[in-house]
């Protein structure tokens, strides 16, 4: 499960709006909006602020978003990797 499908499941369970969330942790609707769908990722301790208003284990979503961030990282390694393989075909 990636780290904003989470924090969106966990808030439905905890009966809390993006509006409520978003000021419990100080922050604005529209980042936890991007957080939960665009997988945008939070500061550490924005993380650990969101654990507490979700009553979550804070090492459970820092590991998400740390899988998160490699999982994009791989996948961009790959894509340019593709692209590399690509040119170097085309110039034999």
């Amino acid at each position: 499960m990636k780290l904003g499908a989470l924090i969106r499941k966990l808030r439905r369970t905890e009966c809390l709006t993006v509006r409520q969330l978003a000021s419990e942790v100080g922050r604005t609707p529209g980042y936890i909006s991007r957080v939960e769908a665009r997988g945008e990722i939070p500061s550490p301790e924005l993380i650990c602020r969101l654990a507490d208003a979700l009553g979550a284990e804070p090492g459970r979503l820092l590991n998400l978003a740390e899988s998160d961030v490699v999982g994009r990282k791989e996948r961009d390694i790959q894509r340019k990797h593709q692209t590399a393989l690509k040119l170097y075909r085309r110039t034999k």
